[in-house]
């Protein structure tokens, strides 16, 4: 087991209606409110003028910057870096998914810095101690930044996209209220689904020997095909909307990599591109990534793909190779029956543009932590995205 530290300090309100309870967090932490939204979805909901009507009654002054997109750019959150300025605001609250909460992260560090925000995703500032507040009401169950301290942005004009994590990003407060992603289209739902698994796998991946974790992986990979089956056929279902709303924030709220580095993290390195490329949904560039990344990797991780097999598909077989196999297999059946894609293909990427993607794989210098990638691994693992085949 690796040495680690454990430490989140974000609150979570789960649950019908909790988003009421707004004035009682918000107003620990000021009276002037960025809100961040994305592209109107929350306004067609009715819960954007839900939250104005409650930040009203408790006397806060608000501005909102909207338009964040799927695949959320640096631009907009140099944008929104100057309202925030310009406002002199106190706290933030983002009211999305993944992508408004990853900006809002951004806009917060950048806050109290007066060099672009970009650099600190490009590694050139200093670690920010000092981050607004930031106060989060989910509306898509995916990514688990809702209680972690990280965020994802790319830079369209450069080709980039880039993570990056500080322990002041912890959002203070989010509220949980399934209810808010009943709205969810089917597709981005499974998106959704193929997120959060693959930050399971990306976690299970990682150097160190942890039982608890594994099988904890495991347990979260199972629940999560599970209802993730269920709501394709019940997309109305409370309850099954709330089960894969908790398993989404468990997936990446730092108890699945206890014993464990961070994770490996190449599936998301080699997936960046493809948003970045294509603006594909980032669960669906997932969902073709890690399958071919399985089937590279598969001879130095057979024993874990064997785990993998008996403890989420209850596949008992003596052969670590035939039960590594058939984990993957598995895991594309059900990518195919939630109407995810598995193959390069099904997001129309053509054969045409291999070197496009491999010059994008070189740029960004992708690799894992643990399972190293170079420009040979590069070729491979593409031909895999495009091949059906299991060496």
């Amino acid at each position: 087991m690796e040495n680690f530290q454990y430490y989140n300090p974000t609150k979570i309100l789960f649950g019908k209606d909790v988003v009421d309870q707004l004035c009682n967090e918000t107003t620990l932490y000021g009276n002037k409110v960025l809100i961040i939204i994305g592209q109107g979805s929350v306004k067609r909901s009715g819960l954007y003028a839900r939250v104005l009507s409650l930040l009203n009654i408790c006397g806060m002054h608000h501005v909102t910057y909207e338009g964040i997109k799927s695949n959320p750019i640096v631009q907009d959150a140099d944008e929104a870096i100057k309202l925030a300025k310009a406002e002199n605001v106190e706290l933030i609250i983002a009211i999305g998914g993944g992508s408004v909460i990853d900006t809002a992260k951004a806009v917060a560090m950048g806050f109290y810095v007066d060099h672009p925000v970009w650099d600190f995703y490009l590694q050139k500032a200093t670690r920010p101690t000092q981050a607004l507040p930031l106060i989060n009401i989910l509306t898509l169950a995916a990514t688990g930044t809702e209680m972690n301290s990280a965020t994802v942005l790319q830079d369209d004009a450069s080709g980039m996209k880039k993570g990056y994590s500080a322990p002041c990003l912890f959002p203070k407060v989010s509220f949980l209220d399934p209810s808010y992603t009943l709205s969810v289209p089917l597709n981005y739902t499974a998106y959704g689904v193929s997120d959060l698994i693959s930050h399971a796998l990306e976690q299970f991946f990682g150097k160190g020997e942890s039982p608890l974790s594994d099988l904890y992986t495991a347990s979260v990979i199972k629940l999560a095909i599970e209802y993730g089956e269920k709501l394709m056929h019940e997309p109305d279902n409370f309850e099954y909307r709330s089960q894969m709303m908790w398993l989404a924030t468990n997936a990446l709220n730092g108890t699945l990599k206890a014993g464990k580095n961070s994770g490996d993290w190449g599936v998301h390195g080699l997936e960046h591109t493809l948003s970045v490329l294509y603006n594909i949904p980032h669960g669906a560039g997932l969902s073709i990534v890690y399958p071919a990344w399985l089937k590279f990797h598969r001879s130095k991780i057979n024993q874990k793909l064997a785990f993998l097999a008996k403890e989420v598909f209850s596949i008992h077989k003596k052969d670590e190779n035939e039960a590594a196999n058939l984990f993957i297999l598995e895991l594309e059946k059900f990518f195919i029956k939630i109407n995810t894609p598995i193959r390069l293909e099904e997001a129309e990427i053509q054969k045409s543009d291999f070197n496009k993607i491999i010059d994008n794989f070189k740029l960004n210098k992708v690799s894992g932590s643990v399972y190293l990638l170079d420009e040979k691994s590069y070729d491979q693992i593409l031909g895999l995205m495009w091949s059906s085949s299991i060496k």
